[in-house]
């Protein structure tokens, strides 16, 4: 309770002091100075820019924004300072009771309201430790808010200037595949490679953006570049996953849940590719689960699973083939059925069967005829398959 009254006291007194000169009045003197220490302060340190500059410690571009920029604030300061005088000179004493109210109120409801929720009896924290963590907060806010497509301006600017920055690459490479701008990952990583030399990173990275130009599909190239990553390193998270997902497009889901599920459980495993292998292991693993992109069976439910884990890598395979057959029967009679088509194609590839893909491919371009949207979209999802139909190399 004494913390309580001896806070309140010297909240009274504060608040005297704050409202007093805002009771009586304020000169429009008194309000020019303020502003005109700010045109002092940025008069000062437009000196110091020059200085910099005539120093050469500032490139001529941004001499130019920085000259711009502090240009900017002295004349916002002029205007203040040429506003607060005419509103100084208009200034009446109206708001005086509301003031008075406030000086009276503002103490009281800040007791009440510490005193519900405030910790009086708490400690209190070295000045320095609060000014750290204030900093940390505002430094991780800023990086949060900074937008991953100014990050990758920025390097994309930094690298057309340094283009043999090996560890430039490095940090645009995951950018582009966050932005899902497969071709430039590739290229991205590619660079890296060259400059620094393979890794396992470097590796699995090229890998995964060979998969999204692939649509999806982990096709011949992405799969050498997830043999190497491992070859490397046994361990590398991205190409444990991937290698078990080229097993479930290929068939082999119990491989896969294997593999999956042996990744999951290793404690020094990336955390996000875990995630990544849990949801695999859920896709693949629970009734009634759809495929994933680029596997060539439909749908495979629990009973199914089972049978499938029990067959030979012979049987499996007829059993697909079988299941690809229906689809590809199905959508003779249905063929407005546009993601049914982007999965018999893929189908038909995964299973090495290109002639039957690019058959498939003539056959969803006729039935899309009147529709351009939709071919164009077998078009474009065919075209990153590596699939083109015969008219367009005409």
């Amino acid at each position: 309770m004494l913390f309580v009254l001896a806070a309140a006291s010297l909240t009274i007194l504060l608040m005297g002091f704050v409202f007093l000169p805002a009771l009586r009045g304020r000169k429009a003197e008194a309000v020019a100075d303020e502003h005109a220490f700010d045109l002092t302060v940025y008069k000062q340190q437009l000196r110091e820019l020059e200085a910099d500059i005539e120093r050469g410690a500032i490139p001529a571009a941004e001499a130019d924004y920085a000259r711009a920029e502090m240009g900017r604030r002295l004349l916002a300061a002029q205007d203040a300072v040429d506003a607060s005088q005419n509103a100084a000179g208009k200034a009446r004493q109206a708001g005086a009771p509301v003031l008075a109210a406030a000086a009276v109120f503002a103490p009281l409801a800040t007791i009440l309201v510490y005193t519900m929720t405030g910790s009086p009896g708490m400690d209190s924290q070295p000045l320095a430790t609060r000014v750290a963590e204030m900093r940390e907060q505002v430094a991780a806010r800023d990086l949060q808010d900074m937008q991953i497509t100014e990050l990758v301006a920025r390097a994309e600017a930094h690298l057309n200037q340094n283009p043999d920055d090996g560890r430039g690459w490095d940090v645009l490479a995951p950018m582009y595949l966050r932005l899902g701008r497969a071709a430039d990952a590739r290229n991205a990583f590619e660079r890296s490679i060259a400059i620094q030399g393979e890794s396992a990173a470097r590796r699995s990275g090229l890998g995964q953006a060979y998969y999204m130009l692939a649509g999806g599909l982990v096709d011949a190239n992405a799969r050498v570049e997830f043999v190497r990553a491992l070859e490397i390193d046994a361990g590398e998270s991205r190409a444990r996953f991937f290698m078990a997902l080229a097993a479930a497009q290929s068939g082999d889901e119990a491989g896969a849940l294997r593999a999956w599920q042996a990744l999951v459980g290793d404690p020094n495993a990336a955390p996000e590719w875990q995630a990544a292998a849990a949801e695999g292991l859920r896709r693949f693993g629970a009734p009634a689960t759809a495929a994933t992109p680029g596997s060539p069976a439909p749908q495979l439910d629990a009973e199914t699973m089972r049978d499938a884990e029990e067959m030979s890598a012979e049987d499996r395979s007829e059993m697909i083939a079988g299941m690809v057959a229906q689809l590809d029967a199905k959508l003779r009679d249905n063929p407005d059925d546009l993601a049914g088509w982007q999965r018999l194609i893929r189908s038909y590839l995964v299973l090495g069967r290109e002639t039957d893909a690019r058959e498939a491919l003539e056959r969803a371009l006729a039935a899309f005829a009147q529709d351009e949207a939709k071919r164009d979209a077998v078009a474009q999802f065919a075209a990153t398959l590596g699939l083109a139909s015969g008219g367009e190399g005409q």
